[in-house]
């Protein structure tokens, strides 16, 4: 007795190229706004592989947008602490620091040399542990004056070496 199966009449899944593949072709397929289907409408790309319609596609949980991270009381004024802290501390280290060397006859020693190093760093790291806010208001503090000291030496190459006259 031959048990002669049936034909298999459920389609083949779509061989074809991901949407991320180099050969993958636009023209033979649609996107619906959220998902990449092919031209017949009979597969849709789930992001690794084509699935059926027999396969409905759900839009994933995580495309709500998220909830606003609650911050506790407190923060924004430790991050605005930190930002103008370390630049009030910074221009008195900078006034310290000049009278220092105006009492030594212009000739600070290392320890001095190396005092805005140390203050800075080390303020950084103990924030870092004890009040991350304040770290982070530091960090940008640093970040703009970084910025500004590039956009100033952009602007000093230009006029120095723009071709218009010599160094001014």
């Amino acid at each position: 007795m031959s048990e002669d199966r049936p034909p298999d009449i459920t389609p083949k899944p779509h061989q074809g190229p991901g949407p991320n593949a180099d050969d993958f072709d636009p023209k033979q397929h649609v996107w619906d706004g959220q998902v990449w289907w092919t031209a017949d409408h009979q597969y849709w790309w789930d992001g690794s592989s084509w699935q059926s319609v027999d396969n409905p596609y759900s839009a994933p949980d995580f495309v709500a947008p998220l909830p606003k991270r609650h911050r506790p009381p407190g923060w924004w004024r430790d991050f605005w602490l930190g930002f103008v802290g370390i630049i009030a501390g910074n221009v008195i280290l900078v006034i310290l620091i000049s009278v220092l060397a105006g009492a030594t006859n212009g000739q600070p020693g290392s320890l001095v040399g190396l005092m805005p190093w140390l203050l800075n760093f080390g303020a950084l790291a103990l924030f870092a542990i004890i009040r991350p806010p304040v770290a982070l208001g530091m960090l940008l503090a640093y970040g703009i004056a970084l910025g500004l000291v590039l956009l100033a030496g952009i602007f000093l190459a230009i006029i120095c070496f723009g071709g218009r006259g010599g160094v001014p």
